[in-house]
């Protein structure tokens, strides 16, 4: 399954983070747990999710057929195309349906947003109209399932092909980010890419566009605790801005691309590190997409919030991955394949990228 140094290297990286009397006091059934996936396992489409008991050690797997895999903090949630269900599956191998987000006889597509605190969750569906317009209606509860309320209904009037989706909630949960996108624009990029951010008032059901957003960029972005990480691109069309936005303040500052030597053609995967005071992204140059000639080139930029500056964390490398969490007390990163299995690791003091496990790290549990 996993890699041995690999599991071992993460139990260290628990025993670093966690204080001294919660790795002595925390028992084996409460510790936390990460998850990883190994996907396709048999060619058949099968994956197998691998649930580690980190102050044990202790692995157990299940075998699914899924896919848009999220962490909550004692299952992971999923969606079953073998069944066309939403499903939760929990460490000691019970899998049940999602109690109440599921998709609709006509949904042709379903995504969900948990908030940071875990407590309250948003899930839009989309489908076509008697006019054959994509329609995307939008709703959130608490995880509990209370307090659930539908908050938005869009109809793409203009036959644009746009479809909307939930981002993030905003700190005090009475916000909903979303943006607009084309519709299956993740089946001709690999990064996670914005089109046009906006914001839902869930108590009076406004929508606003979040500061800046004119639509004119695909780029990546990210949010975190109400503050707006954005790339866009510059007046020339040649490079990334990075905007900084206090959502709650509507207060901007502009971190100016930096030219390298290389061009890149996508700005994205933006990650906010949780206390607020790194972030990183993704450059890169991606030719042949999904074809046997593919080619994705990418230097990593590494954001210091507290100076507003930035650098490049790599040398431009051609192991396509993108940042999925930070790790111990936020000096590295944990990175992912979308397209194959494996996890990777960049310590932020060297920027080494080194494979450390064969699976792909999924999250960790009750963390």
């Amino acid at each position: 399954m996993l890699r041995r140094h690999a599991l071992i290297w993460l139990i260290l990286v628990v025993s670093l983070t966690l204080p001294a009397t919660a790795q002595d006091e925390t028992p084996a059934a409460t510790a936390p747990v990460s998850v990883f996936a190994e996907n396709d396992v048999d060619d058949t489409g099968l994956d197998r999710l691998i649930f580690v008991n980190m102050r044990t050690g202790e692995e157990a797997a299940i075998e699914v057929y899924g896919d848009q895999y999220t962490v909550l903090t004692d299952a992971v949630m999923y969606y079953d195309y073998s069944r066309l269900r939403v499903r939760l599956a929990e460490p000691d191998g019970i899998v049940y349906d999602h109690p109440f987000i599921q998709p609709g006889p006509d949904s042709l597509r379903l995504d969900w947003v948990i908030s940071e605190d875990g407590s309250h969750i948003a899930w839009t569906l989309t489908s076509r109209d008697i006019q054959g317009r994509l329609q995307t209606t939008t709703y959130v509860a608490m995880v509990d399932g209370s307090n659930m309320r539908e908050v938005l209904h869009q109809v793409d009037e203009e036959n644009r092909v746009l479809r909307a989706l939930p981002i993030a909630f905003s700190a005090d949960h009475t916000r909903l980010y979303m943006d607009e996108q084309p519709d299956r624009v993740s089946e001709f990029t690999p990064f996670k890419l914005y089109a046009r951010l906006f914001e839902v008032n869930l108590e009076t059901g406004e929508t606003a566009p979040l500061p800046g957003e004119r639509g004119r960029c695909l780029c990546g972005a990210d949010i975190n605790q109400d503050r707006l990480l954005r790339l866009r691109l510059t007046e020339d069309l040649q490079a990334f801005d990075l905007h900084v936005v206090d959502l709650a303040g509507d207060v901007e500052e502009t971190l100016p691309a930096l030219r390298l030597n290389t061009s890149y053609d996508t700005g994205g995967d933006v990650l906010l590190a949780p206390d607020g005071s790194r972030a990183v992204y993704a450059l890169s140059h991606v030719t042949d997409f999904g074809l046997s000639t593919q080619s994705i080139r990418t230097v990593f930029v590494l954001v210091n919030l507290n100076t507003m500056s930035q650098e490049p964390l790599t040398q431009p490398i051609q192991t396509f991955v993108i940042p999925a969490d930070w790790t111990e007390d936020n000096s590295a990163l944990i990175l992912t394949n979308p397209l194959q299995n494996g996890t990777w690791k960049i310590n932020l003091a060297d920027g080494r990228l080194e494979r450390i496990a064969d699976a792909t790290y999924l999250g960790r549990m009750r963390a």
